[in-house]
């Protein structure tokens, strides 16, 4: 799986996301808590932790546009110098927003980096459209960061937002997410490839052969 591009945009990712262990909390489900406290009441030690387990993602490369012509954005990164492109090329771009961004009924994809002691730096909040079946279309919202090790960790709807506090509901159960100032929000919106610029971040999914695939679409974020 070939992941590039990141040598330009991973230090413009880093100055976003410094402030951002105190700026965004999450509480797993309830059910674990639970779990947890009837082992501990019946005498018996905590379970030993297993490994992190990570969700699977599908297999991408990042670049960076270096200009668009008609038909094809030239581009850097990836091993490839440019993609073809049209009129009907869909493209999502992540664009910086704050916490009022978070409304119920939002998908949401919460992006981190896990490390070696089973925890996780938060990189990017991602909001989506009400209704739909991810944030960014057939993206996570990470493929866009620069940063290879950057995964979707939580993804869901909103299914509330009260004093601060985003309730979010995933295959696994619910969570909850606490936004602070400073919480490295994107807002998804739907654009056009003419409205690329030089500089952007592309993220775009590889076929099978290993293959930038734009025909099913491009996640587009502004480059440092």
């Amino acid at each position: 799986m070939e992941r590039a591009g990141n040598s330009g945009g991973f230090g413009g990712v880093r100055q976003l996301v410094l402030p951002i262990g105190a700026a965004v909390l999450v509480v797993v489900a309830l059910g674990a808590v639970v779990a947890a406290a009837q082992r501990t009441g019946n005498g018996d030690a905590p379970p030993t932790p297993g490994p992190m387990t990570l969700p699977r993602t599908v297999g991408y490369a990042t670049l960076t546009v270096v200009r668009t012509e008609p038909g094809r954005l030239v581009v850097s990164g990836g091993g490839v110098a440019e993609l073809p492109v049209g009129a009907g090329t869909r493209a999502w771009r992540l664009e910086p927003a704050d916490a009022d961004a978070v409304e119920t009924g939002a998908a949401m994809a919460i992006i981190g980096v896990p490390n070696e002691v089973r925890n996780a730096a938060i990189r990017a909040i991602v909001v989506g459209d009400a209704g739909s079946a991810g944030p960014a279309g057939p993206f996570g919202g990470h493929e866009a960061l620069g940063e290879p090790t950057a995964l979707p960790l939580i993804t869901g709807t909103v299914t509330g937002v009260e004093n601060g506090r985003a309730t979010v509901r995933t295959a696994a159960g619910e969570v909850s997410v606490w936004l602070g100032p400073g919480a490295p929000v994107f807002r998804v919106r739907e654009t056009g490839v003419e409205a690329l610029q030089p500089g952007d971040r592309v993220g775009v999914l590889l076929d099978r052969d290993g293959r930038p695939d734009p025909g099913r679409g491009l996640l587009v974020m502004r480059g440092e």
